[in-house]
């Protein structure tokens, strides 16, 4: 029995099928490689604008200038998110729709992932580079591509047409449904972050109501302390020493003491106390306060000093002292079993403002650093420890205005201070104060 072999006709018509896919694969690629570099173009373009534009803000710093540069880019539709970045590489300003981005960007360049792509630029003013703007726009989604190679084979076959046009409706409306799934998405997610803004915004006012309310008391608290500290001094003076009542006199000058040592640490904390600035060298401060160190953190542990800087500062030097021994008490806290303190100080020159320090300005710092081996905190903890009122302690066992009053004063006297730890490696205290351009 002869075999039917294909006829001629079927031979030419797989064969100019063949040749039309593979044409229309060709021309698909040539499309989808120059679409990509059309959109990349058009994007670099874009992010080269907000570049020139928010360079003013990012030089100064500006954050609020910064975000409305970026918010006129939300008019856009196929922009998925803009960021503007610091001379440190961390974002100043920025919005995003389904997406996150990154919080830190220091290297210009183009990359992509599922559905977007990013381009990152640098910004700056007469060649001088300020920081980085990075926008994310949308890429051509997979769906739409294997639509239009989908659609090149339909047509090496004219009978599927009816089918094609189906399918391709068919497409279109699921693409528009997962489009409406993802505008609600996103407008849940914006509303939960809208309520988590709102709610940082209400616990940011409540903190300077009650920075601005605890000062006044305290202040006015502090008046009345002294007029009964003084009432109780002329007492004594009409009292005979060997009169009964001059004990409880004492007992109650003491407790007015502590009643005065209170309020200053929440004027500290409000930062509304007065202060005597002096010339001081931290290491020979430091070195004066070794045996007193010593004798608060206990026999447990070592100390260790290191006093290697020259450079002095100016600063409340009592205000100082009472810092570097409620952060070595905070140490001796933090090694319930024992470990090693280590005092130093150091001479340093920044360029660039240390990770997540606010409002810095590069230059000559006389640091101080108090490094302990205890159990460390957590980032969550070390990122909420200088909030007023937060310990970690039990109840009873701190009022949680230590690391509060440490940072008021450090920042009222035009320091910064900045805290490392690793849990269960422990933690290092890190205060930065202005050099005293008078000396050497």
């Amino acid at each position: 029995m002869r075999r039917r072999g294909w006829s001629p006709s079927v031979i030419g018509a797989l064969v100019a099928a063949a040749i039309l896919l593979a044409v229309g694969v060709l021309m698909a690629v040539y499309q989808e490689q120059l679409y990509s570099s059309q959109q990349i173009k058009s994007v670099r373009e874009q992010a080269q604008i907000l570049a020139a534009s928010a360079a003013a803000a990012i030089l100064f710093d500006d954050h609020v200038a910064a975000q409305e540069y970026v918010h006129a880019l939300e008019v856009n539709p196929e922009l998925l998110g803009a960021a503007v970045y610091g001379g440190d590489g961390r974002m100043m300003a920025g919005f995003a729709r389904g997406t996150r981005l990154p919080a830190l960007m220091t290297v210009a360049g183009t990359g992509s992932g599922n559905g977007y792509i990013d381009v990152a630029v640098p910004a700056g003013q007469n060649g001088a580079r300020a920081g980085m703007v990075l926008l994310r726009a949308t890429a051509e989604a997979p769906e739409r591509r294997y639509a239009r190679y989908f659609g090149l084979i339909l047509l090496v076959t004219m009978g599927a047409l009816v089918i094609a046009v189906l399918s391709f409706a068919q497409a279109q409306l699921a693409r528009r449904a997962q489009e409406l799934v993802e505008v609600n998405n996103r407008l849940h997610q914006e509303m939960d972050e809208r309520h988590k803004t709102e709610e940082a915004l209400r616990q940011s006012h409540k903190m300077e109501a009650i920075g601005q309310l605890s000062g006044g008391i305290a202040h006015d608290f502090n008046n009345l302390i002294m007029i009964v500290k003084g009432n109780l001094r002329l007492l004594k003076r009409k009292m005979p020493d060997a009169t009964a009542g001059t004990g409880y006199i004492t007992a109650a000058d003491e407790a007015l003491d502590r009643a005065a040592h209170l309020t200053q640490r929440i004027l500290a904390f409000s930062r509304r106390q007065p202060l005597s600035p002096q010339r001081v060298n931290l290491s020979t401060l430091a070195q004066g306060l070794a045996e007193l160190i010593r004798h608060s953190v206990g026999e447990q542990v070592e100390i260790s000093l290191r006093l290697n800087g020259t450079w002095s500062t100016l600063c409340d030097i009592n205000q100082m002292e009472n810092v570097i021994l409620n952060l070595a008490i905070n140490a001796r806290d933090a090694m319930p079993g024992g470990g090693r303190l280590t005092v130093e100080t150091r001479d340093m020159t920044f360029s660039a403002p240390p990770p997540e320090v606010e409002n810095f300005a590069p230059g000559d710092y006389a640091a101080l650093l108090m490094s302990d081996t205890g159990t460390g905190m957590p980032d969550e903890v070390r990122r909420r420890a200088v909030d007023p009122f937060f310990t970690t302690k039990p109840q009873g066992k701190g009022t949680g205005l230590g690391l509060s009053m440490t940072f008021g004063f450090v920042r009222q006297s035009g320091g910064h201070l900045v805290i490392e730890s690793v849990p269960g490696k422990g933690t290092t205290m890190i205060i930065l104060m202005p050099r005293d351009k008078g000396t050497t």
